[in-house]
């Protein structure tokens, strides 16, 4: 009886940590829109206060690397831009993800678009995403 109810306990202990670490920033997982290149041209809206998740594949393996993303500061705030490597059995010329977070500031609109540049040709960029987000 004495083990059933450790299990129990267990598993709603790790339940409630799983909840709480969801939580980034005092801000609900449900607080977050997450976004890939399916949503490229495509309108995103969010709430005042909402984050934007946008995870791109790093492209890399044709020798370009991310420029900063371009969005209008007065609607959206970066939060947040990190990189996940490939795992060892990716295919080969996969470089892994790239990871923007933003927070919604103010109700307006924002193009957010990100970019990505070879060293030797920094006059070319190429787009990789480019959205629409509306805040209110």
């Amino acid at each position: 009886m004495k083990i059933k109810l450790l299990v129990v306990l267990s598993v709603v202990a790790l339940s409630l940590s799983s909840i709480s670490s969801c939580k980034k920033n005092g801000v609900s997982p449900k607080s977050f829109v997450q976004v890939d290149y399916t949503k490229n041209g495509q309108t995103i809206a969010l709430a005042k206060g909402q984050l934007l998740q946008l995870t791109l594949n790093n492209p890399a393996d044709g020798g370009y690397t991310f420029d900063p993303p371009q969005f209008n500061t007065q609607v959206l705030t970066l939060v947040s831009h990190s990189h996940t490597n490939p795992g060892a059995n990716a295919p080969v010329g996969y470089a892994g993800t790239d990871t923007w977070e933003f927070k919604a500031l103010a109700a307006g609109e924002s193009t957010l678009t990100v970019t990505a540049t070879r060293s030797f040709d920094k006059s070319n960029p190429s787009t990789i995403f480019s959205g629409k987000v509306t805040a209110n």
